[in-house]
């Protein structure tokens, strides 16, 4: 009896020593929760491309989603009146980045790159000459597929 008494101490005093010795400290926090930092293995790398038409009456617009491969693929997303150019919307607008077309009597089309988890969606807001903007009269252009778990990142011009 004591030799079985014993060898299921044995056992249970390793089995006590290994759950002691094999977890270490193991953080609860995630991302997001205050941790630090969250760290992407991936990116997915913005850019527009403005194409204005002879005389400047038009521009058509592309956005170029560039993976950490370096694969790149570009989005047309339409001709808009006047002038074009990449601006930074205001914060309530959640938008990375930006287009502003300014057509000659002063309304204005702007472009709007919302970076979500895992897809890029391109809202157009519609404002009429000396009018506001108003992040809910935005509609849905395309929605651009990124990598999965890819930080969406905006390339600026220097």
């Amino acid at each position: 009896m004591a030799l079985v008494y014993g060898s299921r101490m044995n056992r249970f005093a390793i089995v006590v020593a290994l759950a002691a010795c094999s977890g270490g400290h193991k953080s609860t926090a995630t991302a997001g929760s205050g941790s630090g930092p969250a760290v992407y293995g991936k990116r997915f790398m913005l850019a527009w491309s403005i194409a204005p038409a002879p005389g400047g009456a038009t521009s058509t617009v592309y956005l170029t989603g560039t993976d950490e491969t370096g694969k790149a693929t570009s989005y047309p997303l339409g001709t808009f009146p006047g002038a074009c150019q990449v601006f930074d919307p205001s914060a309530e607008m959640k938008a990375v980045t930006g287009v502003a077309c300014t057509a000659p009597g002063g309304a204005r089309s702007e472009l709007h790159a919302v970076g979500e988890p895992d897809e890029v969606i391109v809202l157009q807001l519609d404002i009429p000459a000396g009018g506001t903007a108003d992040a809910m009269n935005r509609r849905e252009v395309t929605r651009i597929a990124a990598p999965p778990g890819s930080k969406i990142e905006v390339a600026r011009a220097k």
